[in-house]
């Protein structure tokens, strides 16, 4: 299939109607060039997509805006009178085994070697975070063992969220990497969907074409799909997830340069799900809480995990585990009542009101995903700016790669993956002008 020229120019053709494609389209779209986007889903949206379940809006993928002052995806709410709710986590409660909150002075002792342990991982570069947390907790000297079991896990449980990984594949200067805005952070309590449809108004999508191969040629560019249907185009933005790319499910002919494949290779790249809960009654752990706080930790064998409140913005006893690394991958690969069993066998600690199944439960399988492979990229050891940079190399002034894994400052993020496309875009404007 020859898609319609304009003026006799080929269009531009953007593949993968995510964040990135749709706001590099825009760019390109509102500068009077031909751009057409084809997506494999039958969904606009890529790793941003809210579900209604039981009359009640879940996002199984992105769900915050990280820090709204500077935000552009904050500008975009603002431009089209969209509903959010302020969610902030950052002050969380600290539990005991049995639900008792840390006190005013463990809280405060606890945060102190967090603060201190961080300020180590900051100062090393090119090796895990691991191994330095490891020996920074030994030179704290902590006599009480349970309090050095608790440190550990608490920074295992950091690298698994917000980095879809574990500490032991995690840089550990990870801190320079982390790309959120300023101030408050809010959720879409009818979904973070309606900033993709926003930025995908009047644009060119084609969906259901699972592009399979890309091939240069001489004059243009033939992008062929699973069907054996071919589009021309004058320039391609590839705009597929990292996984999509570490997986080789699109094929490059000539094959990509070797610097841009080396930093597909090594660069990290993780799984991360969500798994939502619904119960009857509120667990009493939180229940009893006086504070205003909607994050917990808590631990049980050795492992740290976090439980978000979210009862207040669905107006029913509502929760969100978050789970990266080796535990996401158990999730990828497990039905709802084997994922249900391990949240339940490490929550049944703290609370004497969980069910034997909840009411509702939404658990997300990124990993699982055929058009993902995984969620977002993340530092993983020996990263460096450099190896960003390659992937924004354009090959021949014909191919150009964009996505939040291609963004130096803003990776794993919504905004990231905004802003990347749109830096596309200009570049290609400007070669168009010139």
């Amino acid at each position: 299939m020859t898609l319609k020229q304009e003026n006799g120019i080929l269009p531009i053709i953007i593949i993968g109607a995510g964040v990135a494609g749709l706001s590099c389209a825009r760019q390109l779209q509102a500068h009077h060039q031909h751009v057409v986007i084809l997506e494999a889903r039958e969904r606009i949206g890529g790793r941003v997509h809210s579900k209604m379940i039981a009359d009640r809006v879940f996002d199984l993928g992105a769900s915050w805006i990280h820090g709204i002052e500077g935000n552009p995806i904050w500008d975009i709410v603002k431009k089209e009178g969209i509903e959010t709710e302020i969610f902030n986590y950052d002050v969380s409660t600290f539990l005991h085994d049995g639900g008792q909150p840390f006190s005013i002075q463990e809280k405060d002792q606890f945060l102190s070697y967090i603060l201190e342990i961080e300020k180590a991982l900051a100062s090393h570069q090119g090796c895990s975070a691991l191994d330095v947390v490891s020996s920074t907790i030994n030179t704290l000297e902590i006599k009480n063992h349970a309090l050095k079991m608790k440190l550990q896990s608490f920074f295992e449980r950091v690298a698994n969220d917000p980095f879809a990984t574990d500490l032991s594949t995690l840089a550990a200067n990870y801190q320079h990497y982390e790309g959120y805005f300023s101030g408050d952070k809010v959720v879409f309590p009818s979904g973070y969907e309606q900033v993709v449809y926003s930025i995908a108004k009047n644009l060119e999508i084609q969906l259901n074409v699972n592009v399979k191969e890309i091939i240069q040629t001489k004059g243009h560019i033939v992008v062929i799909d699973a069907e054996g249907q071919q589009f021309l185009a004058s320039k391609v933005v590839v705009t597929v997830p990292l996984g999509v790319l570490k997986a080789k499910k699109i094929t490059f002919t000539p094959e990509l340069p070797s610097a841009h494949q080396h930093a597909i290779d090594h660069m990290g790249y993780g799984s991360f799900n969500k798994v939502f809960f619904q119960l009857d009654e509120p667990l009493d752990f939180i229940a009893k809480n006086t504070t205003s706080t909607n994050s917990y930790f808590f631990w049980h064998d050795d492992y740290c995990f976090n439980i978000l409140d979210l009862s207040e913005i669905y107006k029913t006893p509502t929760y969100l585990m978050l789970f990266g690394g080796q535990q996401s991958i158990f999730i990828d690969r497990s039905n709802d009542l084997e994922v249900w069993s391990f949240i339940s066998q490490h929550l049944r600690v703290y609370t004497t009101s969980l069910p034997a199944i909840p009411k509702q439960s939404v658990i997300t399988r990124w990993g699982a995903d055929i058009y993902s492979y995984g969620s977002f990229s993340f530092p993983a050891l020996h990263h460096t700016e450099e190896l960003v940079q390659r992937l924004n190399r354009n090959i021949d002034e014909r191919i150009f790669l964009s996505g939040e894994h291609c963004n130096i400052q803003y990776a794993g993020t919504v905004h990231g993956a905004y802003l990347h496309g749109k830096d596309v875009a200009n570049q290609i404007i400007q070669m168009v002008k010139n």
